[in-house]
């Protein structure tokens, strides 16, 4: 049986545990799948090793445990997370100005999973799945706030980064020492790194066991909204995006409850 059978065999035995209405035996696996009794052993001590199966109580039958109920549980995040970070990001949109970013990291780039656009005049393009640099968006910035300066330039390297604009910051200690201020303040801004005139925050979002799984950006044009304070838009992410960890399980530490208005120019 090749690797690729075998999987698929084990896929099976999970979706038969799922839709039974009891504890299956081995020899039941084995007839109501097609399979040798030996080959639906095997597979059940594979699925059983990572607890995809279990036996139930003091027999030898199994039903489905607790390594599947991990992975739904991921599944019903992942949509609490986009439910909850939508509604805030429609929200701040609805201000008339700041577009709305979800994102999270994949290796050395980021990737937006979620965009909301303003009624502003000036429309700051992306779309869900598109790759984002690390170090030039704010969105980047915050899922790098509490990675440690080490992991930082063993993921990105010492530069030269990308540039895209006079501002971008292209080398890893310029990028680091922006970091260390952006974890001080709990976000981290963009201004006129990524897109020339464009200022963006970013603030991370963490679930309920402290871990930073995504994080929430909003941007808009310098030259069509003047008067907008940086500061202002910063604390007003960092509530959001602190509702959206809530929703997602975690409490906040006396840290994270601070409330920050330093500039990070």
């Amino acid at each position: 049986m090749t690797s690729s059978q075998s999987l698929e065999n084990g896929l099976f035995v999970l979706a038969l545990l799922k839709e039974a209405n009891e504890p299956l035996g081995v020899r039941e696996v084995a007839r109501r799948l097609d399979l040798s009794p030996a080959v639906a052993q095997r597979l059940l001590n594979t699925l059983a090793k990572h607890d995809f199966v279990e036996h139930a109580g003091n027999t030898r039958r199994y039903q489905i445990g607790y390594a599947v109920l991990g992975l739904a549980q991921h599944v019903f995040q992942r949509g609490r997370l986009l439910s909850l970070a939508e509604t805030e990001l429609q929200e701040m949109a609805a201000g008339g100005c700041f577009n709305g970013f979800l994102g999270v990291r994949r290796g050395s780039v980021g990737v937006y999973v979620l965009a909301v656009q303003s009624d502003s005049p000036v429309v700051i393009r992306a779309h869900a799945g598109e790759a984002m640099p690390l170090h030039s968006t704010a969105l980047g910035k915050a899922l790098l706030i509490n990675t440690s300066d080490d992991a930082i330039q063993t993921l990105l390297g010492n530069g030269p980064y990308e540039s895209f604009t006079e501002r971008t910051v292209v080398d890893c200690p310029k990028l680091l020492k922006q970091l260390k201020l952006a974890r001080s303040l709990g976000y981290a801004t963009s201004i006129s790194e990524n897109i020339e005139g464009v200022i963006s925050v970013g603030a991370p979002i963490y679930d309920a066991g402290g871990t930073t799984i995504a994080a929430m950006s909003v941007a808009f044009p310098r030259a069509v909204f003047p008067k907008v304070k940086i500061t202002n838009v910063a604390q007003d992410l960092l509530v959001a995006a602190r509702r959206v960890s809530h929703g997602l399980g975690f409490v906040d530490s006396p840290k994270t409850n601070d409330t920050r208005t330093a500039h990070v120019a």
